[in-house]
């Protein structure tokens, strides 16, 4: 069920991201430190939409794995304090 909640989320965002490509055609200039280059602004959508998708799953990558090893000695420790009460 989560697997097509997921799929289904997928395409709709891909349909929005392909609406606001084709809606936006008009070029636009970009002013570099050294040069400048007109850029279609769908161009420039699809970059700034991919950069925020990567930033987004490396920092989520970064804190669960931060979670679960924190769960996992914390766990330890109370293993340890279990049986040390136990034994």
């Amino acid at each position: 069920m989560t697997k097509i909640l997921k799929v289904t989320f997928l395409l709709c965002l891909l349909f929005v991201l392909f609406v606001l490509g084709s809606q936006n055609p008009h070029l636009v200039k970009i002013n570099f430190i050294i040069a400048s280059a007109e850029i279609p602004l769908a161009f420039i959508i699809s970059i700034c939409c991919a950069l925020g998708l990567f930033l987004g799953i490396a920092l989520s990558t970064i804190l669960l794995s931060k979670a679960k090893l924190q769960n996992r000695r914390l766990r330890r420790q109370n293993q340890k304090l279990t049986s040390q009460s136990h034994g």
